[in-house]
């Protein structure tokens, strides 16, 4: 019984330190123009974290207290997108030509990276954890 209560404060605690610790990455795939692979990945990280962070970006959006925070940013995806594209990001352009036929696939790929959100007012501050 006590064990159970101890595991209960320590992963409560972890919960209130690493609340708005989230991690993000994102894949797409194109050919001849066509979206033919996207893979978009944000998910709460329960892990505390004692590194440094870098402001992203900062821009207008008004937080919706009936989603979680998981939900808003899968909702509002597009808009956070941008800020991330200075960070590890590789771009790969492959064209391939035959008689007839020309291949053209391009990927982006942002590398996984944690970063920590801050609502105030109208705004939504990104940084970007180390």
């Amino acid at each position: 019984m006590a064990r159970t209560f101890c595991i209960l404060i320590a992963l409560g605690t972890q919960a209130l330190f690493s609340g708005d610790l989230f991690w993000f990455s994102y894949k797409i795939a194109t050919s001849n123009g066509l979206v033919v692979y996207e893979e978009k990945n944000i998910a709460p990280v329960m892990v505390p974290y004692d590194g440094q962070s870098t402001l992203l970006c900062t821009i207008p959006l008004l937080f919706d207290t009936t989603l979680s925070k998981e939900a808003f940013f899968r909702k509002h995806f597009d808009t956070i997108l941008p800020c991330f594209y200075r960070l590890s990001t590789h771009m790969l352009s492959l064209n391939e030509r035959n008689l007839k036929h020309q291949q053209d696939r391009i990927e982006l790929i942002i590398e996984p990276v944690r970063f920590t959100v801050d609502f105030k007012d109208e705004f939504a501050t990104i940084n970007a954890v180390r």
